[in-house]
């Protein structure tokens, strides 16, 4: 059996605003443990803190953003997709593939 190619992937998540930072770590560390378990890597895990939302999200107006760059294969994003639904600490989130860098000309 061959095993998926893992691919690159942003994901965005907004955590809610009444958890205090030792919350926030927690909920960070959730989700990379549930990527890790899929077979998935974190390359790195940016903290972009707590700011505005552009229109109330689930009765909140602020959230918590944290950007996570990290390698997996593609059919485990949606399992990943289903258990960010379910959480009670993530409010939004989004799972964007990253683009690989152009090598070479077109000419």
């Amino acid at each position: 059996m061959v095993e998926a190619k893992l691919k690159e992937y942003e994901l965005l998540y907004i955590v809610r605003p009444n958890l205090d930072e030792e919350g926030v770590d927690k909920v960070v560390a959730a989700v990379e443990e549930y990527v890790k378990g899929l077979g998935g890597t974190i390359e790195s895990t940016e903290k972009k803190g707590r700011r505005r939302l552009a229109y109330e999200v689930k009765k909140m107006r602020d959230g918590y953003y944290v950007l996570t760059y990290m390698k997996a294969r593609p059919d485990s994003v949606t399992t990943l997709k289903r258990w960010l639904t379910l959480s009670e600490d993530v409010i939004r989130f989004i799972i964007v593939v990253k683009e690989q860098e152009a090598v070479g000309s077109f000419l």
